[in-house]
């Protein structure tokens, strides 16, 4: 198909915000964008064998705008890279969780500010250090739990072969002192704990969906669940798992630099598939990523508060002190991930003037650039 005609048959099945069950309300734009310029820009920085395959949609007041893809998302069965070309978004599903762990906050009546520590299976709470009953929602969304600290101080370095994402990882963090309000460090470890509050709360608030009282190492993907449930359904997307839905012809991620190695699927398969969704997992195309970032601003799939929430508090964005390429009114969350030379990168974005931005790649960028600095810089390329 014709990338004439692609863009179009895109646009026609994206017209509508409201064609998931989520209304939309999208305001009147502060900044005028010209979204071609902006696909140009994604164009160049992505294309050309900057990349082994990528995709990218651009949405603008509620509607998909452009979209483009180029590349292979596998070489050794030649298939195009497309828009909904899926794969694991890595770190950029934190967006979603934090959407979803707030989302259900609200509906329990509760804030950012409450702690977690009675939402906690009793089991973990058995043998905790007594400073994690301070820790806040917002502590593990915002990344200043002090867990990042925990796991890169020296004197825990023996104990990280028992650090891990796992519900059996995090029971033995517990174990270690942490200082709720600390300084921002980033750490994987505070979203897998989100993955296990969420539960507890959904089970309070909706006690007839038949979530367990409490989660354990073994139990299902409620956090998934809900997700899918409250989140995506509601946007008007297609189930969405952690694990590739073919993997003979799922996208594989190669080293830019040597693509005829071959390439890897990334996914959270075997026991790791008990941390789906939390740090990482999600697998959605640019398409979905756009669809989400439109619903997440203008949809009621969450409310006023919960998007203050976010973006008051950078709780599922990376603040700007780290992303320090945004402009004033943007907000993003990139994901990236290496493993044997092989690599994923990815972005979801909103920006001033109605505008988001999503894009993957299924390599390294050539340029080393972040993902959302290259969506930062094709947006202002459009102002």
């Amino acid at each position: 198909m014709k990338k004439g005609t692609m863009i179009a048959a895109l646009v026609a099945a994206f017209a509508i915000l409201g064609a998931g069950t989520a209304e939309a309300n999208v305001g009147t734009p502060t900044l005028d964008v010209d979204t071609a310029k902006v696909a140009q820009s994604l164009e160049t920085a992505l294309g050309g064998g900057n990349t082994v395959g990528y995709a990218y949609a651009i949405a603008e007041n509620g509607v998909l705008a452009k979209t483009g893809a180029g590349g292979k998302a596998r070489l050794d069965k030649d298939i195009d890279f497309t828009p909904y070309t899926r794969l694991d978004i890595m770190s950029a599903t934190k967006n979603v969780v934090a959407a979803a762990l707030l989302k259900v906050t609200e509906a329990a009546g509760l804030t950012p500010d409450h702690q977690i520590w009675p939402y906690l299976p009793p089991d973990m709470r058995a043998g905790a250090d007594p400073s994690w009953q301070r820790l806040r929602i917002r502590d593990l969304l915002g990344h200043t739990s002090g867990v990042g600290q925990m796991e890169t101080d020296p004197a825990n370095e023996a104990d990280k072969p028992k650090m891990n994402q796992l519900y059996d990882g995090l029971k033995f963090m517990m174990t270690k002192p942490v200082g709720a309000g600390s300084s921002y460090k980033y750490a994987n470890t505070n979203y897998s704990f989100a993955r296990v509050v969420l539960p507890r709360l959904w089970h309070l608030t909706d006690p007839g969906r038949g979530v367990p009282e409490w989660i354990g190492p073994n139990s299902s993907q409620w956090t998934l669940y809900y997700v899918n449930e409250k989140l995506f359904t509601p946007a008007g997307l297609p189930w969405i798992t952690c694990l590739a839905s073919n993997p003979d012809t799922a996208a594989l991620s190669y080293n830019l630099a040597d693509p005829a190695a071959g390439g890897s699927l990334f996914q959270l398969s075997g026991k790791n598939f008990e941390a789906c969704p939390s740090y990482r997992g999600l697998h959605m195309s640019a398409m979905d990523m756009v669809r989400w970032q439109v619903y997440l601003r203008h949809g009621t799939i969450v409310s006023p508060t919960v998007r203050s929430w976010m973006d008051s508090l950078d709780l599922g964005w990376r603040p700007h002190s780290v992303y320090s390429f945004l402009p004033a009114g943007a907000e993003a969350h990139g994901g990236g991930y290496t493993s044997g030379g092989r690599s994923t990168v990815t972005c979801h974005a909103k920006f001033p003037g109605n505008i988001e931005v999503s894009l993957v790649a299924n390599s390294q960028i050539k340029s080393g650039t972040h993902p959302c600095a290259i969506a930062a810089a094709a947006v202002k390329s459009g102002s």
